[in-house]
């Protein structure tokens, strides 16, 4: 029953299989562009093509150690970040079956950074390691609220986002409500603004390996969590078990949101506007989608920092107010389009 569906879906995507293989090729090309761009651009300007030829060849030279040692960290931080965030927003939309989802708008960021500010009052030396637990713990438990509510068949789509929107501003007042408390918070404020501009090398090691099994499992499950987007009734015919995918499709959220927002803080809206703009050119394949968004959102996150560093010389602004710029008439958008009542 499972084949079937799935043969039918691919006739069905057949239309489409062009447009992704031309947005994957575009995406790709994009995300190289924007990578070695970061690399150039900063305090002390170079071209792309010095940038491009440090990579290669390393001559010792104070460009080389600024690529290597500040750059490119951070731009690798980045990336991995938006892959996280975008495929995380992938996996709670077809998880809710809600085009409003994200970790953002379902809470799951603001449940991790309550979990992150909790420890750092009570252990100020705990880094971004440290702060994948508490990360979890909170982002878990918010989670399994929100999933709750999903399932509740009298709460429509809009409800369902109202709600993770009013926990995300009852947990947001609680962290500022520990800030006013703490006076030695400085470091915390600047974290819940979303940046990557702390990136080192041992931030990117962090997150990476929850990118590469979070993202590896998510593609190789994609065909399972697909057919979350049906109804459970369907989903059963198929011969799937809803609750099973279910919970396995929660832990991959987790798994790739939580260590995003603990070397990067609640950055917001990527997960919400890539898989939109992606399922727009690439329609529903959800293992197209997640490989796609995967690749938007790197290229979010990449684009949204350099803009920041280079539009606000000398100073610069914090990936997530752009992201949040961005995000927020988007999300205005999508739900006037979707028409959710």
């Amino acid at each position: 029953m499972l084949r079937d569906h799935q043969a039918a879906n691919s006739a069905i995507a057949r239309p489409f299989r062009w447009r992704r293989i031309i947005l994957l090729l575009i995406l790709a090309g994009l995300l190289a562009l924007a990578f070695l761009a970061s690399l150039a651009a900063g305090s002390t300007g170079m071209s792309i093509g010095r940038a491009l030829s440090l990579l290669f060849n390393r001559d010792g030279s104070v460009d080389e150690a600024l690529i290597f040692n500040v750059r490119m960290p951070r731009a690798s931080l980045a990336a991995l970040v938006g892959v996280n965030l975008a495929m995380a927003g992938v996996l709670i939309q077809t998880l809710t079956r809600n085009p409003l989802a994200s970790p953002q708008t379902f809470g799951i960021n603001a449940g991790a950074s309550v979990g992150i500010v909790f420890l750092a009052m009570v252990f100020p030396p705990f880094g971004a390691l440290g702060n994948v637990i508490p990360a979890f713990i909170g982002a878990s438990i918010v989670g399994f609220i929100m999933w709750a509510l999903s399932l509740d068949g009298k709460a429509n789509n809009m409800k369902i986002a109202l709600s993770g929107i009013t926990i995300q501003l009852v947990l947001s007042a609680l962290i500022q409500g520990v800030l006013i408390a703490d006076n030695s918070t400085q470091d915390i404020i600047f974290w819940l603004v979303g940046s990557v501009s702390t990136a080192q090398w041992p931030k990117v090691f962090i997150i990476l390996p929850f990118t590469v099994i979070g993202g590896i499992g998510a593609i190789l499950a994609a065909r399972y969590i697909g057919v979350l987007a049906l109804d459970r009734i369907t989903s059963q015919s198929l011969g799937q078990y809803p609750k099973n995918v279910a919970a396995l499709t929660c832990a991959l959220i987790l798994i790739l949101a939580c260590p995003a927002v603990a070397v990067a803080g609640p950055i917001g809206f990527v997960g919400l506007i890539v898989p939109h703009i992606v399922r727009f050119f690439a329609g529903e394949d959800q293992r197209a989608l997640l490989i796609l968004s995967a690749l938007g959102g790197a290229l979010l996150l990449c684009s949204a920092d350099l803009a920041g560093r280079v539009f606000a010389y000398p100073a610069e602004l914090p990936v997530g107010i752009l992201t949040a710029l961005l995000g927020a008439p988007a999300f205005l958008i999508i739900a006037a389009r979707k028409r959710v009542r």
